[in-house]
């Protein structure tokens, strides 16, 4: 017993000493780049990457050193991963654009049918964290209306009771899909970014294929199928083709 509490403080203590870490590396990366030494505050916002500690905030800062440094494939890598943690964030949103405004390739996506663009522009209002706690708070609610209902005699309370618990209900059950869909699109790594300054997209997985269109760096990419090195990938306009793993990386 006295060795698992040895071990629990052990625990304890070292994911204070990384936390510790992980806040004094950020704010020595803030430092540099108040400074306009952007390389330096690239690498120290790498090394809390590195340790395992991410959030939007982070990929954020380091896109914007990179775009500083002028490495607009790597600024917009960090961009979407940071929007893929807070796809609400109108800075992260206006950053991206921006960056994407100095690529090579302009891509028209494909229109959405009007209630598909609605249902991704309120699911993208909050982040997965943000819907968790909304649908938490939601249920809550429903449960103590759900008593209101049960345990009051009153007829205006009962109503109240009802109609307070179903909207809840409803609300809660949105904001977990919404949470859920997020949390998957997080873990799926199934986008990417073209990182060679241009690349040929092939018509099979190999080098013999049919050449079909060329891509260049910063360009974003769906990633549908892959074999071995090749992944088989599709760009917002529709075009798809097959790439080597070398040539993108995963957001």
């Amino acid at each position: 017993m006295k060795r698992l509490l040895f071990f629990i403080g052990l625990l304890i203590c070292a994911m204070n000493v990384n936390a510790f870490d992980a806040k004094e590396l950020i704010k020595q990366g803030n430092d540099f780049y108040s400074k306009n030494e952007f390389e330096q505050a690239s690498k120290k916002y790498q090394a809390v990457i590195n340790s395992g500690y991410v959030s939007s905030e982070l990929y954020y800062n380091l896109g914007n050193t990179f775009f500083k440094l002028h490495n607009i494939k790597s600024a917009i890598l960090n961009y979407e991963r940071a929007k893929l943690l807070n796809p609400g964030d109108k800075s992260i949103d206006f950053n991206l654009e921006l960056s994407r405004s100095f690529a090579i390739d302009k891509i028209e996506p494909l229109p959405d049918l009007f209630f598909v663009s609605w249902y991704k522009w309120l699911r993208n209002r909050l982040s997965t964290n943000d819907w968790a706690i909304l649908s938490v708070f939601s249920f809550f609610i429903t449960l103590c209306s759900s008593l209101l209902y049960l345990l009051t005699y009153k007829i205006g309370l009962k109503k109240i009771g009802f109609w307070i618990g179903s909207v809840c209900l409803a609300i809660s059950f949105i904001s977990f899909v919404f949470g859920f869909q997020l949390q998957k699109m997080q873990s799926a790594q199934n986008t990417a970014i073209i990182f060679t300054p241009a690349v040929t997209l092939k018509s099979s997985p190999a080098e013999s294929g049919t050449n079909l269109f060329i891509l260049h760096e910063g360009t974003k990419v769906e990633i549908l199928d892959n074999v071995g090195d090749w992944r088989f990938v599709s760009i917002a306009d529709g075009n798809k083709g097959w790439v080597k793993i070398g040539d993108i990386v995963v957001i």
